[in-house]
């Protein structure tokens, strides 16, 4: 009986285990994927300031940047599950916008769970907090 408990206690460990495995890996590919998007639409909003002489203020301002040039972003930025804080003074630096949110995450489970990244006017992706959303939504009210 003894080695029936232990063998049991074995395989639900290995199973535990794969299904450990699954869940990271899972995890890293969706984490990495809501980072590549954050840090695109960053280098379209500064791009879309290079080639117009204004920081765009709408999501059709980012035609023809590197960002919607790529399948199915569109839908992305209308269905929101990435917002845009539209912003006229930004500097044409990005070392100078280092504490200002450019763009977050929204639609995804992670940001459901607090988890929330966003890009930086530095175009680091790197995690907003609850409070700073809570702040870039109420001005995104007002607006």
């Amino acid at each position: 009986m003894r080695s029936r408990s232990r063998r049991l206690f074995w395989a639900v460990l290995f199973i535990a285990a794969i299904a450990l495995s699954w869940l990271w890996g899972t995890t890293r590919v969706a984490i990495e994927s809501i980072q590549f998007d954050l840090g695109r639409i960053g280098e379209s909003i500064y791009e879309a300031h290079a080639r117009d002489g204004r920081w765009p203020a709408r999501i059709a301002d980012l035609e023809g940047t590197t960002y919607l040039n790529m399948p199915y972003r569109r839908s992305a930025l209308e269905d929101g599950a990435f917002v845009v804080v539209w912003q006229e003074d930004l500097d044409p630096d990005p070392a100078a916008n280092r504490d200002r949110v450019l763009a977050y995450d929204d639609g995804s489970l992670f940001a459901r769970l607090g988890l929330v990244w966003g890009c930086w006017g530095d175009l680091r992706v790197a995690r907003v907090d609850a409070e700073r959303i809570a702040v870039l939504e109420q001005e995104s009210v007002r607006r």
